[in-house]
C-alpha cells in the first residue's frame, strides 16, 4: 500500500474515497433525496480518459448516491476530481472548501467549474479515510495511542471550522481521511471531507444564518441527542458527533447501535452526554474525561476546542497527543499508528 518513497500504491486510490460522495441522502426523510437520470449517472462514471482543465481523468476512485471522483494527472501533478450533476451540492462544497484553503484541515481547493452537463470540484487528493482502515484490521478498531492521536487530530478539524462560523453536520468516521505520507517515516495527517451538508450559520456580526435547504436533521440517525429532538445543528453537535465516531474507531459497534429501536437509540444518546461513566464501553473508560466534558457543551456558550484537546490529553497521559501519525501495512493491509 505505501512504497518505499512513502507514498500510496496505485490500491490505495482504488479504496479512497468510497464513503466520500454523500451517502448522506440515505439518512435523509425520501422527499429530500434528489434522483438522477440513470443514463446521465451512468455516463458520469465512465469518464476516464476525458480532459478537463487540463487534466486527464486516469481512473474512477469512488462514487456516490450523487456523483463520482476522479483520480486527475496533468504532468507531475495529482489532483481528485468530483464530478456531479447537482450544480448546489458542488457550490456550496467549493464554498466551504476555498473557506477553509489556509486552515490546513481540509483537501486543498483547486478549482471549480463546468465540464459539459456535469459540475465539478478539483481537490487535493488524500489516502484513506478512517473507516476503511478500521475496517481493514483484524480487530477493527484502533489501539489507544493512536485513538488518541486520531482524536487530537479531529478536534483540531473542527476547532477550524467553527472559528470560521462553519458547522459541518454530517461528522462521522469515513468523513475523515489521511494526507499523502510525508518523510520520513510516513507520516500523516486527518484531514475533514465531504462539506456537502455544511453551513456558515453565523456572519461576521454574530448574527444566525438560516440555511434555505432547510434538512430534517433529526431523521439523521447518527445526530446528536438535541439535534435528533429537532434542535437545529450547532458546532457542539458537530463535537457530538465526533464523539461517536471516536467511539466507533475504538472497536464499539455503533452501527449496530444505530439499528436499535428509537426509544432505545435516543436514551442512549442522552445517558452517553449526562453519565459517559457509566455508559462508555469497558474498553473506552479510559476517555471517560473527554466525554464527561463533551456532555457539558451547550449551545449558550463557545465550545473550548483547546480544552477539549488538553481532555484528549489527559485521557493518555503517557503519550504526546499531538505527536505524529504514521501510516504503514501489515499483511498488504494499512495499518495507522
Amino acid at each position: 500500500m505505501v512504497d518505499e518513497g512513502g507514498n500510496p500504491s496505485e490500491k490505495s486510490f482504488l479504496l479512497f474515497f468510497t464513503l466520500l460522495i454523500g451517502d448522506f441522502f440515505r439518512s435523509l426523510a425520501p422527499s429530500q433525496r434528489l434522483f438522477r437520470s440513470m443514463s446521465g449517472y451512468d455516463n458520469l462514471l465512465n469518464l476516464t480518459g476525458s480532459h478537463i482543465r487540463g487534466y486527464q481523468l486516469s481512473r474512477l476512485i469512488g462514487h456516490g448516491s450523487y456523483g463520482a471522483v476522479y483520480q486527475a494527472i496533468s504532468g507531475l501533478d495529482t489532483i481528485a476530481m468530483k464530478v456531479s450533476m447537482q450544480e448546489e451540492d458542488l457550490l456550496i462544497e467549493a464554498s466551504a472548501l476555498q473557506l477553509l484553503y489556509y486552515s490546513n484541515i481540509s483537501p486543498r481547493f483547486h478549482f471549480t467549474g463546468k465540464y459539459g452537463p456535469y459540475h465539478i470540484i478539483g481537490m487535493e487528493l488524500l489516502t484513506y479515510d478512517l473507516e476503511l482502515i478500521r475496517e481493514t484490521t483484524p480487530w477493527k478498531s484502533y489501539k489507544r495511542p493512536t485513538l488518541i492521536r486520531i482524536a487530537y487530530q479531529m478536534m483540531k478539524c473542527l476547532q477550524a471550522l467553527h472559528e470560521l462560523r462553519l458547522v459541518h453536520r454530517d461528522v462521522k468516521l469515513s468523513n475523515f481521511a489521511l494526507t499523502q505520507p510525508k518523510t520520513p517515516g510516513n507520516q500523516v495527517s486527518v484531514k475533514i471531507l465531504d462539506f456537502g451538508l455544511s453551513h456558515v450559520y453565523a456572519d461576521a456580526d454574530g448574527n444566525l444564518r438560516d440555511d434555505p435547504r432547510d434538512f430534517n436533521f433529526s431523521k439523521m440517525k447518527y445526530s446528536s441527542y438535541d439535534v435528533s429532538l429537532g434542535c437545529d445543528p450547532a458546532p457542539k453537535d458537530d463535537v457530538i458527533q465526533a464523539s461517536y465516531a471516536i467511539l466507533y474507531a475504538s472497536g464499539f459497534d455503533f452501527r449496530q447501535k444505530l439499528k436499535a429501536p428509537e426509544e432505545i437509540l435516543m436514551n442512549w444518546k442522552r445517558e452517553l452526554i449526562r453519565t459517559p461513566r457509566d455508559i462508555l464501553p469497558l474498553m473506552m473508560k479510559f476517555m471517560t474525561p473527554f466525554f464527561e466534558m463533551v456532555g457539558e457543551l451547550n449551545d449558550i456558550i463557545l465550545v473550548n476546542h483547546d480544552l477539549l484537546k488538553q481532555r484528549i490529553q489527559e485521557c493518555l497521559p503517557e503519550m504526546n497527543a499531538c505527536s505524529a501519525l504514521i501510516l504503514t501495512e501489515e499483511d498488504g493491509q494499512p495499518v495507522l499508528i
